[in-house]
């Protein structure tokens, strides 16, 4: 009969979602599948034995060990906060809650593990979706609202134009302006509502050189360098070609302005892997605090004077549309923006042919 509940305990233990230690004295004596793969180990094997000391940090000794004094003399206790290791070395945080439990015939803790990192991706992820409604329907009522008398301010300063033939450039001013508002409005309702995609299968090499060619000249008004180093044979992407060159654009654009003393920014292409390619934008600006990083693509966020905070928003609705991801990196030597975009899918399927008639041929060699 013990034998039974011993094992029916394993199996709940086993197929708990949660990672689960049993340990008795600080030494793990068994683990399931979910607390192996949070620890990043390969194999139960790797974890049994070992004293859970080895993956706490040491800022969490004390209070670990304080919490499991309390549950081994009887006292229920809810979830705390400790830091692990992981075995690549990387730290996560993690909720523990401790409850006594008897194990192989001997009293022993019962470990529940929850990773906290993922739970608040999940939940800034759903923060943030919740921002882009409520963004995206401000902001089609915004548009809407102010794009109607603009439309008749624009009208009658034409209208009106032509009968000042001094001051012109008061005139040129004002059009600027409304240019600019217009140009902000289209943003606001590309934001409420996506323009429809175009997917065709491009070279994006050309794509590159169009984007280059095109800021050359803003560039080098600017004591900038662009230098591209594009890898040999890359693969053509299925892609819409005016929404990336919007992406391309907007971010070579903004490090060109977090350059003002001039720079060098570098664009890496090459192939990341059998169904990806990689873009690096690179730039030698003054870096974007760590404490910002993390926001840039909210909804209005921005450290320019004149900017909308709606740019990195777009590109990366853009990206992701492609199935692409797009990570930031940034110091006080300058920042890069990484972007992973799929290549096409006719492609790949010949990359694979022609990976397996390689192994083919190889394997034939292999056996005269």
């Amino acid at each position: 009969m013990v034998k039974i509940q011993e094992e029916t305990y394993k199996n709940l233990v086993e197929h708990s979602p949660d990672a689960v230690l049993i340990t008795r004295c600080g030494i793990i004596l068994h683990i399931n599948d979910t607390g192996v793969a949070l620890i990043g180990a390969s194999t139960k094997e790797e974890i049994i034995g070992r004293g859970i000391f080895d993956f706490l940090v040491a800022d969490s000794f004390e209070a670990y060990h304080k919490y499991i004094a309390e549950v081994n003399k009887g006292v229920l206790k809810g979830f705390t906060n400790h830091k692990f290791y992981r075995k690549d070395g990387t730290i996560f945080e993690a909720e523990v809650k401790g409850i006594q439990t008897s194990f192989e015939n001997s009293s022993a803790i019962h470990l529940i593990v929850r990773d906290i990192d993922k739970r608040r991706k999940a939940e800034n992820f759903l923060l943030q979706s919740e921002k882009l409604l409520v963004a995206g329907q401000l902001a089609a009522g915004i548009a809407h609202e102010v794009r109607n008398p603009l439309t008749a301010i624009k009208g009658f300063l034409q209208l009106t134009e032509g009968n000042f033939k001094e001051n012109r450039t008061y005139f040129e001013i004002i059009n600027d302006e409304i240019n600019r508002i217009e140009a902000i409005l289209t943003e606001l309702l590309t934001l409420a509502k996506p323009k429809d995609m175009n997917f065709q299968q491009n070279n994006i090499t050309n794509l590159i050189d169009e984007v280059t060619t095109l800021l050359d000249t803003e560039a080098l008004m600017n004591n900038v360098e662009i230098n591209t180093i594009i890898q040999p044979e890359i693969p053509p992407i299925y892609c819409d070609t005016n929404q990336l060159k919007q992406v391309f654009i907007n971010f070579i654009k903004n490090s060109i302005e977090a350059m003002p003393n001039g720079g060098l920014i570098t664009i890496h292409m090459e192939r990341h892997n059998c169904e990806q390619i990689k873009l690096l934008f690179s730039d030698t600006g003054c870096g974007i605090p760590e404490s910002l990083l993390n926001r840039i693509e909210e909804p209005f966020f921005t450290t320019k004077e004149k900017g909308t905070g709606l740019g990195l928003m777009i590109s990366k609705q853009i990206i992701e549309r492609h199935n692409g991801r797009i990570k930031y990196y940034s110091s006080k030597e300058g920042t890069t923006i990484e972007l992973l975009l799929p290549i096409s899918k006719t492609e790949q399927k010949s990359n694979h042919y022609n990976h397996h008639l390689q192994e083919l041929t190889q394997l034939t060699f292999a056996m005269r």
